[in-house]
């Protein structure tokens, strides 16, 4: 018969406790319906379970005699349940023996009084007594299995017991949350800890301030240039990282910077090196895709030829099989190897296609020779491989090539709307009034591009409007059709991190890539085309002309009223392209931050921001506006207009 493990030091009790110690079959023992715990009654009866299991029963159970040789369970019926568990499991016999105080009292009165005198173990205790347990060689593991908890919350005690002793001291005086707590365990170091909760104002000690004091020298593992590098690499060459064992995605942050731009520019040297061989006259790399938009590049793109029959008849083979398979993984539910094989072939299937299809464009090598590539990093991490780029100085020359057809060069193209003297929105400059109207332009014309009806209409209503309502009123439409292709990028402060104009650009790359590659060949390849492809080019190209942007000095209203007329058809909604980040909050004054947050329904901030600093104010108007969904009435559908 198994006995459960009990304290044999001789128990002295007063005369006043009318209790006796004995061992009761555990099979005998039942709940009774006096317990008055019933909130929370059966959590944690695992996690008991096992602490039972290795350090035996430390606290008797309390019992009263019932009918029929059983005793009913007056103060323990989380024990009782844990030990039913351990019998359940085949880890404990049923007529184990159990240590219990036997009673007469009444047993409501008994198990409110085991209740209320219970007091619980401060966490600091907690912690430290977790502390101990790893000073004395138990694992995190082991000590996991034996107190019934996960590995992951033993790590978060011992992170919290490595805090300062300052900063455990104000823990447990009150002082300070378990939240702030955990926050300033993300950094190990004792001094950095007590500097940044001691010389913190006491506004700025909510958790998400305190991480970011702690966090602001380093880069998250989210960052462009830590995907595109990778944590394995990072480490191997000596990076150091902190893992923020709390944060609601278990961030982790890379403590070396300099190293990171390092390896990333490597990486970009590496990439660059097969495209030095291609012919071009020129490879750059760069850390940033802001180089795309502001160094006035031209464009030469790639010539197709027609597929070999070799290559169509392997081409026409491949899609069946892809097909094939497609249907197959479809078609199975159950999954297992077998799909994983099959999505694995699907794989190395779209990469013979894709290079089937890649081998029949070439460029022009005498182009070739005027032209260059560059090697960035996109928003997402990934290698981006940009050919073809023509610099300011050679474009000249490309015209001269290209039979002196100038039309590939593209002048940035002014404003032609009417000259007017109304002063901008209040809060923002007329600097930011453009770049946050041309983010808009950006994300309007890849919203036009990919609706070719709303797009056709958009054609058609200057082309008719100038043909029949032609008068003394200036007749200005948000499509400008006579072929200025206005560009966003200089009216951008970083046109490299507006999501917008990436989105833009990946599009005129898409459609450069399709079209051919000569000025001369087009108009045949038009005329080889099916309706619903022109119909497509057509709103890429009407797309392509459409000028939302206000410049300073700019009071077109005719056309800026045809824009909101195209972002009402469309359902433009900007969230998606858009927020209200620290760049752009910065561009206010502290003034334009509460008049923001006025706005967004979040003016209880207001009085503290225009008391504080800038920098101080700009980190409380990120944080309010996080999430609100909150954009300028520039950047409102139907509102901007007005």
């Amino acid at each position: 018969m198994d006995t459960i493990a009990m304290n044999t030091e001789t128990i002295i009790e007063p005369v006043s406790i009318r209790a006796t110690i004995e061992p009761i079959t555990l099979s005998r023992l039942v709940p009774s319906k006096a317990n008055v715990r019933r909130v929370n009654a059966g959590v944690g009866v695992s996690e008991l379970a096992d602490s039972i299991e290795a350090h035996g029963l430390i606290q008797n159970l309390t019992v009263r005699k019932a009918k029929k040789g059983k005793y009913e369970v007056v103060a323990g019926s989380r024990r009782l349940a844990a030990l039913n568990l351990l019998v359940k499991e085949g880890r404990l016999a049923e007529d184990a023996e159990i240590p219990c105080n036997v009673r007469d009292d009444n047993d409501t009165e008994l198990s409110l009084a085991e209740n209320v005198q219970r007091e619980a173990m401060h966490v600091v205790d907690e912690v430290l007594s977790y502390r101990q347990l790893a000073e004395d060689g138990m694992a995190p593991d082991l000590i996991a299995s034996r107190f019934g908890q996960s590995v992951v919350t033993v790590r978060q005690r011992l992170k919290l017991a490595n805090l300062s002793p300052k900063v455990l001291e104000e823990l447990r005086t009150d002082e300070m949350t378990i939240e702030q707590a955990r926050a300033l365990a993300l950094s190990d170091s004792h001094e950095e800890q007590e500097r940044v909760w001691f010389e913190s104002p006491s506004y700025n000690r909510d958790p998400r301030s305190l991480r970011s004091l702690l966090t602001r020298e380093h880069v998250r593992s989210t960052d462009r240039l830590a995907r595109f590098v990778g944590l394995e690499a990072y480490e191997a060459a000596g990076g150091g990282i902190i893992r923020d064992l709390f944060g609601e995605d278990s961030s982790t942050f890379l403590t070396d910077p300099a190293l990171l731009t390092q390896l990333a520019m490597a990486g970009l040297e590496q990439a660059s090196e097969p495209l030095k061989s291609e012919g071009w006259a020129w490879v750059e790399s760069s850390l940033e895709t802001s180089a795309l938009y502001n160094s006035g590049y031209g464009r030469i793109y790639p010539l197709t030829r027609d597929l070999r029959d070799e290559e169509e008849t392997e081409l026409s083979a491949l899609a069946d099989t892809f097909d094939t398979l497609q249907e197959q993984i479809e078609g199975d539910e159950e999954g297992g190897p077998a799909i994983a094989d099959k999505e694995a072939k699907l794989a190395e299937i779209e990469q013979r296609m894709e290079a089937i299809q890649n081998g029949a464009r070439s460029y022009d090598p005498q182009e070739t020779a005027l032209a260059g590539c560059i090697v960035a990093i996109d928003h997402g991490g990934a290698l981006q491989i940009n050919r073809g780029y023509v610099k300011p100085e050679d474009r000249e020359a490309l015209a001269k090539l290209q039979r002196g057809d100038t039309d590939e060069t593209v002048t940035d193209g002014e404003n032609d709307g009417e000259a007017g003297t109304a002063e901008p929105e209040a809060i923002y400059s007329a600097a930011l009034v453009e770049e946050l109207t041309a983010i808009r332009t950006a994300a309007l014309r890849v919203e036009l591009a990919n609706r070719p009806t709303i797009a056709l209409a958009a054609l058609l209503y200057p082309l008719v409007g100038r043909i029949l309502h032609s008068g003394y009123t200036p007749y200005d439409a948000a499509v400008e059709v006579h072929g200025q292709r206005h560009e966003l990028a200089p009216s951008i402060k970083e046109p490299g991190e507006a999501r917008a104009l990436a989105a833009w650009q990946a599009m005129k790359e898409a459609w450069g890539d399709t079209l051919p590659g000569q000025p001369a060949d087009l108009w045949a390849w038009l005329l080889d085309q099916p309706t619903d492809k022109l119909l497509e080019l057509l709103a890429f190209a009407t797309a392509a002309n459409l000028n939302g942007v206000k410049a300073k000095h700019d009071q077109s209203r005719s056309r800026l009223e045809n824009v909101e007329q195209i972002a009402l058809a469309i359902g433009l909604n900007m969230g998606t392209y858009w927020t209200p980040d620290a760049a752009f909050l910065s561009r206010l004054s502290k003034s334009g931050i509460a008049e923001v947050l006025i706005d967004a329904e979040c003016a209880p901030q207001t009085r503290s921001i225009v008391k504080g600093s800038k920098a101080e104010a700009i980190a409380t108007a990120e944080k309010q506006l996080a999430g609100k969904g909150w954009l300028p009435a520039l950047l409102r559908t139907g509102v901007a207009a007005d």
